[in-house]
C-alpha cells in the first residue's frame, strides 16, 4: 500500500492537473458547474479504474457523494486546491517535519501561554474511561506513557494521541502553525471524557487526510 500523505497528493493534483488541460484545451469552459460536473466525473472514474492506492478509497468516495448530492455547494474544487496547497506547504521541505521531544515541548508552551490547560503527566492510552479535571474550558492532554514510548532519543518514532477539550479550531491553527499535522479521530467521544482524539504521526506521514486550519487559504 503506497504511503497516504503521498497518494493523497498525488490524486488531488492529478485532478487539478487535468481540470487546467481541459481549461487550456478550450475543450471545458472555467466555470463552477462546468468544474464541478468535471471533477464529479473524474473521481467516478478514478474509483472505477482504480487509478489509485487503496488508501485514498474512502475520500474518492467520499467526494463523489458530496458532488453528486450537494452539486456546486460540495466545493470540490476549493477542497482540492487547499489540500494541495496544504500538504506542498508541509512536505516541499521534509527536513521541517522532523517532530521531536524538543518540539513538542515548544508547542505545549505555547498552548499554556494562549490560556490552555496542558496535561502530561497522566495514563490516557489503554487504561479505559479517564477524566481530567481542569480549571479552564481548553485542554489539552498527552499521555504520559506515550511521552516515553513514542521516541527514540530525542525523535518521534511512533503515532501519538493528543486528546483535546474546548475551541479545537484555535488548536488545530495553532499545532499547523507549529508544524504538525493533526488528524482527528474523534470530536469529544474519546477514552478522556469530554475530550476529542488527534494524532500525529513521525514526520507528518499521517494515514488518513489532515485536519485544515480554517483560516488556511490556498493561493
Amino acid at each position: 500500500m503506497s504511503d497516504y500523505y503521498l497518494e493523497i497528493q498525488n490524486v488531488v493534483n492529478a485532478a487539478l492537473d487535468e481540470l487546467f488541460a481541459e481549461h487550456q484545451s478550450g475543450k471545458l469552459v472555467n466555470a463552477p458547474v462546468a468544474n464541478n460536473h468535471f471533477l464529479v466525473h473524474w473521481v467516478t472514474k478514478a474509483i472505477k479504474s482504480q487509478r489509485f492506492a487503496s488508501c485514498v478509497a474512502a475520500d474518492l468516495t467520499r467526494w463523489q457523494k458530496a458532488g453528486r448530492s450537494k452539486g456546486n455547494q460540495s466545493e470540490l474544487l476549493f477542497t482540492f486546491k487547499r489540500i494541495s496547497a496544504f500538504y506542498k506547504r508541509f512536505f516541499a521541505d521534509q527536513t521541517g517535519n522532523v517532530i521531536t521531544d524538543n518540539r513538542i515541548e515548544l508547542f505545549l508552551d505555547q498552548m499554556e501561554q494562549a490560556d490552555w490547560e496542558v496535561s502530561t503527566s497522566e495514563l490516557l492510552v489503554g487504561a479505559g474511561k479517564v477524566q481530567i479535571f481542569t480549571d479552564g474550558q481548553n485542554s489539552l492532554a498527552l499521555c504520559s506513557q506515550q511521552c516515553e514510548s513514542c521516541f527514540e532519543g530525542e525523535l518521534m518514532v511512533k503515532p501519538m494521541s493528543w486528546f483535546v477539550r474546548g475551541n479545537h479550531a484555535q488548536f488545530i491553527e495553532m499545532a499547523s502553525d507549529a508544524g504538525f499535522m493533526v488528524h482527528k479521530q474523534t470530536d469529544y467521544k474519546s477514552n478522556v471524557k469530554y475530550h476529542g482524539e488527534y494524532l500525529i504521526y513521525p514526520g507528518n506521514q499521517g494515514k488518513q487526510l489532515a485536519e485544515i486550519p480554517l483560516s488556511f487559504k490556498a493561493e
